[in-house]
């Protein structure tokens, strides 16, 4: 039977199909957040079978990380591994908070152009610069359906820069090198919850510094660390499991059997709904990675998806800073061509050239290493 590894020779060691996943990924969670901020009722879509598509779509986005990511960390020393995730990561997340800060906010806020620039909120949304998501800026959004909230995307990036900062960590100690420990690692910090129930409970007699550490942890976004290494894990294990649609039908008929048995107003935010769906998610992610999916030919110019990711939010809100739609297909539609263009715009003329900057740096130092 065919295994990833076989399938990574068969397609020259990349998937061809990960820049379509991505790309879609992408777009769902741009659907999701369409549908609060016209101002819609998640509570309905939650109670929908669609509750488990829409609330793997950040988890399967770090599962199809950690499965990229594993490969450049084990290859590379720690400091250009490093570089290279923030060569990716940070120059479209600059040019996307200079956007919310210099731009949309300007032209939106309900405060004189002096008071705004002077007002602490607008220095402490500059913490999103490094990675700390502050989704306020003084006077922006406050009267949007979905009120205030400037870029509610950049919760995730504090802990991707995690992810990569953990998968570091894991090489140098050498963990990454035993395939064992890694999805050992996933199975406890997703299990932990499941067993001594919600954090802030049996975190709440502890100091406060450390409740609070155990709180990021084991909270909602620590829960999308077992993810990563979920991904990491089929790429450790590459030569021993099995590429094969069978098995991508099973993992995504656990998914549909949860979709349809578990209720998504609650399972969504239980930590058993994790440690679960982790496996069948990292599979199906990984096995849909490797096929030869096409994509659309408007697309075959870069990787459009990070900016779709980060850009899609405040240009939304600034549409309905504007016209104010009542419906999410109404703001999608209206939506969906300057977010594409923006995104195309900071692949070409941002992210692209660092990275091949970047890339021509990691050149000469390995020349100058060898």
């Amino acid at each position: 039977m065919q295994t990833f590894q076989d399938r990574l020779d068969d397609v020259g060691g990349f998937g061809p199909g990960f820049d379509l996943v991505r790309l879609l990924l992408c777009y769902e969670v741009m659907v999701w957040h369409t549908i609060s901020l016209a101002g819609g009722d998640l509570l309905a879509w939650q109670a929908s079978p669609l509750w488990l598509p829409f609330d793997l779509m950040v988890p399967m986005f770090f599962t199809l990380s950690g499965f990229l990511v594993t490969a450049s960390a084990l290859r590379l020393p720690a400091t250009p591994y490093l570089l290279n995730r923030a060569a990716r990561i940070l120059p479209a997340l600059f040019a996307v908070v200079g956007f919310a800060t210099l731009v949309a906010g300007p032209l939106t806020t309900t405060l004189p152009i002096g008071d705004y620039f002077s007002d602490g909120r607008f220095w402490r949304h500059l913490t999103n610069l490094a990675g700390w998501p502050n989704y306020v800026l003084p006077g922006v959004f406050d009267a949007n359906p979905y009120p205030g909230a400037v870029n509610g995307s950049l919760w995730t990036v504090r802990w991707e820069i995690g992810c990569y900062m953990m998968m570091a960590i894991m090489v140098g100690f050498g963990i990454a090198r035993r395939p064992w420990a890694v999805p050992a690692l996933a199975l406890v910090w997703a299990a932990v919850p499941c067993i001594l129930g919600p954090v802030t409970l049996w975190s709440s007699g502890l100091p406060a510094p450390i409740a609070a550490v155990l709180r990021q942890i084991f909270g909602t976004g620590g829960m999308l660390f077992p993810y990563f290494l979920g991904g990491a894990t089929i790429w450790l294990y590459r030569r021993r499991i099995p590429w094969h649609g069978g098995v991508a039908a099973l993992c995504g008929g656990m998914l549909l059997a949860a979709a349809l048995l578990l209720d998504g107003r609650v399972s969504s935010s239980d930590p058993l709904k994790s440690l679960m769906l982790i496996a069948p998610s990292a599979y199906l992610v990984a096995w849909a990675g490797l096929q030869r999916l096409p994509v659309p030919r408007v697309y075959r110019g870069g990787d459009y998806s990070y900016g779709v990711y980060l850009w899609h939010f405040p240009v939304l809100q600034t549409l309905q800073h504007f016209l104010l739609l009542g419906e999410w297909w109404q703001l999608l539609l209206v939506g969906f061509l300057p977010v594409t263009l923006l995104a195309a715009a900071s692949w070409h003329a941002i992210e692209s050239p660092v990275l091949a900057a970047r890339k021509r740096q990691t050149r000469r130092a390995a020349v100058a290493a060898a």
